[in-house]
């Protein structure tokens, strides 16, 4: 699915807009609110490279998403419940090359239907 349909179909807000690239696919996604719980994808990546095409959607809206989502090599962030990143979480955002977006959905009903657009949550090496 490309980002330009996420944005469109659940009405997100682009908060990089000079470097977000409406074509870029999204086949994965995971969430998380702890940012040490994300950092734990790392181990249960199957696939070398899946990680470019995935999203990380959390409700946390600081530099430390972004910051994670730097260390995972995830190119797009979107925040849930209608957090707004202060201007610093969007400048550090931009400057990582990594695309902010949010959303009023909350985590549970926007991963819900990313799911049934078809988009997969990354599965354990077990």
């Amino acid at each position: 699915m490309k980002i330009s349909e996420i944005v469109s179909k659940y009405h997100c807000t682009v908060y990089t807009e000079s470097i977000y690239n409406p074509d870029k696919e999204i086949n994965f996604g995971f969430c998380a609110d702890l940012m040490s719980d994300a950092l734990m994808i790392m181990n249960t990546v199957r696939q070398e490279n899946i990680l470019k095409n995935t999203i990380l959607i959390t409700g946390l809206a600081t530099n430390q998403s972004i910051r994670t989502a730097e260390m995972l090599d995830v190119q797009v962030v979107i925040l849930v419940r209608g957090k707004i990143p202060a201007n610093q979480v969007i400048e550090l955002a931009s400057e990582s090359n990594i695309i902010l977006i949010g959303t009023d959905h909350t985590m549970f009903n926007f991963s819900g239907e990313l799911y049934q657009e078809g988009i997969r949550g990354i599965t354990s090496k077990k």
